[in-house]
């Protein structure tokens, strides 16, 4: 059985992963506590000769962190992508390496293909992440050009689906929640920011791992891990009002706040034939969970 090491293994997209990769292949999963890739921890892990490294773990939020905590982020990030490269060459260099980029590498004023991936300026309010993830391909590519080394380069939409973080403050969880509190604790007003037309696409964890896991006979190739397919915020709204029959006209809207870009879609080639699960589906999945699991918990 082939030999796989999971870094940010107790992530959102880790814990999915992992549940997954193990029916195929023999998994050593580290996360923060088992391994602080801010140290040399990382090279005592050198027992085993991996197949597979997969580099999940990362230091980014939603909900305003990039805008914050620039000098941080980046710190935290190269640190991390330089000691996870280094520990590839200098040690496990037959292994396949597979990782992220990000949405916000890509140019405002680009399409979103993977040719342009590295082209113009990252998206804005975004720019250090953007540059961070654009230095980890740059590395990637450096190191399979002098050295022959394999890789994988993931860039994903928005990943979402049951099993995450209370407070994981992504767009579609922040939906789910007020949305959820308005009907059943009957906390009112739902108040989304922005106008509601700002676009963005979403993709079920459950197919980005299975995609992943699919495409890895291929080497050195960038992929959007995408469906290609977006929906307005109200749009979004309206479908978890539907399942949870609460009245989308009592939602308001708060333009004063920062929403990013107004549109976020990529152009999908190399996994158009994918069978995606659609919204309805995943957001019952999600709004099942939030309700199961965080709402029972606060009635406790």
């Amino acid at each position: 059985m082939q030999k796989a090491l999971v870094l940010g293994a107790t992530g959102f997209f880790g814990r999915h992963f992992i549940k997954k990769a193990e029916a195929e292949m023999e998994v050593t999963a580290l996360n923060s506590k088992s391994c602080d890739l801010l140290t040399d921890k990382l090279y005592d892990f050198n027992q085993v000769k991996y197949d597979y490294i997969f580099h999940f773990a990362v230091k980014t939020e939603a909900g305003g962190y990039c805008q914050r905590h620039p000098g941080e982020q980046f710190l935290i990030n190269e640190r991390m992508n330089s000691t996870v490269l280094n520990y590839w060459k200098e040690l496990q260099p037959q292994a396949k390496f597979v990782t992220f980029g990000s949405s916000c590498s890509y140019s405002d004023d680009a399409l979103r293909i993977e040719d342009n991936y590295l082209l113009g300026s990252c998206e804005s309010g975004y720019e250090v992440y953007g540059m961070v993830k654009r230095m980890l391909l740059v590395g990637l590519k450096a190191l399979a050009e002098e050295f022959g080394m394999k890789y994988m380069f993931f860039v994903p939409s928005c990943l979402y689906g049951p099993d995450y973080d209370q407070k994981d403050k992504h767009f579609i969880y922040d939906l789910v929640r007020k949305i959820c509190d308005a009907k059943y604790k009957k906390v009112e007003p739902v108040v989304l920011w922005g106008t509601g037309f700002q676009r963005r696409e979403l993709i079920f964890i459950d197919d980005a791992v299975d995609i992943i896991l699919k495409s890895l006979n291929q080497e050195n190739e960038i992929i959007n891990l995408s469906t290609g397919n977006d929906c307005s915020i109200r749009e979004y709204a309206e479908l978890i009002c539907d399942i949870v029959d609460y009245e989308f006209d009592q939602i308001k809207f708060d333009t004063s706040q920062y929403v990013g870009a107004e549109a976020k879609k990529f152009e999908v080639d190399k996994i158009k034939d994918y069978p995606f699960a659609g919204p309805e589906m995943g957001l019952q999945s999600v709004v099942k969970f939030y309700t199961d699991k965080y709402m029972e918990k606060e009635c406790q």
